[in-house]
């Protein structure tokens, strides 16, 4: 039993308002339990930000499959048009076989 700490950037295409989507991280044993974190984002408004905009980011965690980490990413800049990134750490308890 090992804890394994794996980092994975997804970038977030131009959209308007909220934006989802579900990811999976493989970790090639076991996974016994695990947990997602926000690790950083960057979202940039097309054309310029505005000083009353909100920005929201979530991570989920999903499911734990028999060597997958599944978690959802959804995030919202509620400007108008943007783009950017979400880095997430994807920390699963991993039993290795013998």
């Amino acid at each position: 039993m090992a804890l394994e700490f794996r980092s994975e950037t997804i970038k977030i295409p131009q959209t308007t308002g909220a934006f989802s989507t579900n990811q999976s991280k493989p970790f090639g044993e076991k996974v016994r339990t695990a947990e997602v974190a926000l690790k950083s984002f960057k979202l940039d408004a097309v054309g310029g930000s505005r000083p009353s905009d909100i920005v929201q980011v979530t991570v989920r965690l999903q499911s734990i499959g028999d060597e997958d980490v599944e978690y959802n990413i959804t995030t919202n800049y509620s400007g108008g048009n943007y783009t950017g990134e979400v880095t997430v750490l994807v920390i699963a308890d991993i039993e290795y076989a013998r």
